[in-house]
């Protein structure tokens, strides 16, 4: 949320003009006149201007400055500051704003168990997907066994070479690669 204090007005601190620069040159100023006011004599008027400047009074209101906002010192009102043109608080400035209204303990509670049963469901739903994902991938694999087994025995692969010549033949050429050992058995169950 945005602060609603406009810091430009404030004399120390969160931005506007410190003078920091001007201060310090009039403090070295005064310490080199503080040490050689024994041997010379300074007139007030040759001294550096303050760094701050004071408000000038109203024509109207003596008491009430001129021009922009009074600064803010740190002291809230009254004649302790000597601004009578700030009023002591009536209010607390809390007392501006509405308070927002809680939730009673009854309605945390049934909340809290809301969520609760909410993330249980969500846990349950994820662990019922993976299930399904895990049990899809192993019919999945089933199925690709299968297959390689089908194309195998089906004939189409696999054809059983007796002729000796034949299988050196194939050896030495490109297609020695399809060569198989397949088990008796695999064979026998083409034949059934």
């Amino acid at each position: 949320m945005a602060s609603t204090i406009d810091f430009r007005f404030l004399d120390e601190g969160f931005g506007g003009k410190t003078y920091k620069r001007k201060r310090e040159e009039a403090q070295a100023s005064t310490t080199i006149t503080a040490n050689a006011a024994d041997t010379m004599e300074i007139d007030e008027e040759t001294l550096p201007p303050p760094a701050k400047r004071g408000a000038v009074a109203s024509s109207e209101n003596p008491a009430k400055p001129a021009f922009g906002r009074p600064t803010y010192d740190g002291v809230i009102a009254g004649k302790v500051s000597g601004r009578k043109w700030k009023q002591a608080r009536s209010r607390r400035a809390s007392a501006k704003h509405v308070s927002k209204k809680g939730t009673t303990f009854e309605q945390r509670g049934r909340e809290k168990e809301i969520k609760r049963a909410y993330r249980e469901r969500m846990s349950e739903l994820k662990e019922e997907i993976r299930k399904n994902k895990v049990e899809k991938r192993k019919m999945r694999e089933e199925r690709e066994k299968k297959k390689q087994e089908n194309i195998l025995t089906s004939g189409t692969k696999l054809q059983k070479i007796t002729n000796p010549k034949t299988l050196k033949k194939i050896a030495k050429s490109k297609h020695r690669k399809l060569l198989k050992v397949v088990s008796d058995d695999v064979l026998n169950k083409k034949k059934k």
